[in-house]
């Protein structure tokens, strides 16, 4: 029996930023621009393995792809080698100062994600935002006796880092 050529692929799925790329065996490099199946140029024969990289990762948005099955030895044309990708999301920061002794303050962003802060420091709001989304930090409740808040860097696009420069200044 003679050794046959094999083709190694799989599908992409949640790809929505650009410049993904992969290698097999670190030399075959293949460039996917959107979500569908895939199949690298060069075939693999029966009984050699294959190895499935993500050499550069999808920007705007920034995402992180994954590869089920990305590696193996070859014994028929290897269909299953998925690519999943995600965007990333960042975490949304920064610092509250003026609240009384005894008070609170609530905090909201994009209208939800409610945080209650008993303190000055710094805060985090629980609900990460995905690269390329907007924020928008408001007060919902201010201090009782400090009844006046002042948002700085309030709003804003995440762009593949932490936002971490929103001030929340009361009196």
């Amino acid at each position: 029996n003679a050794l046959e050529s094999r083709t190694i692929g799989g599908s992409v799925t949640g790809l929505v930023g650009t410049g993904l790329a992969l290698l097999n065996n670190g030399t075959d490099l293949l460039s996917i621009s959107a979500n569908g199946t895939y199949s690298f140029s060069t075939p693999i024969v029966d009984g050699q393995s294959y190895v499935i990289s993500v050499l550069t990762q999808p920007t705007s948005p920034s995402q992180t792809c994954t590869i089920a099955n990305a590696s193996g030895t070859v014994t028929a044309n290897v269909t299953n080698a998925d690519v999943t990708c995600a965007t990333n999301t960042y975490a949304i920061s920064g610092n509250v100062s003026g609240i009384p002794v005894a008070e609170n303050i609530v905090l909201q962003n994009n209208g939800g994600d409610d945080l209650l802060l008993s303190a000055d420091g710094n805060f985090v709001f629980s609900s990460q935002i995905a690269d390329g989304a907007s924020y928008t930090v408001t007060v919902l409740t201010p201090p009782p006796s400090a009844p006046t808040c002042t948002v700085t860097n309030e709003t804003g696009t995440v762009s593949s880092a932490p936002v971490t420069n929103i001030t929340v200044s009361c009196s």
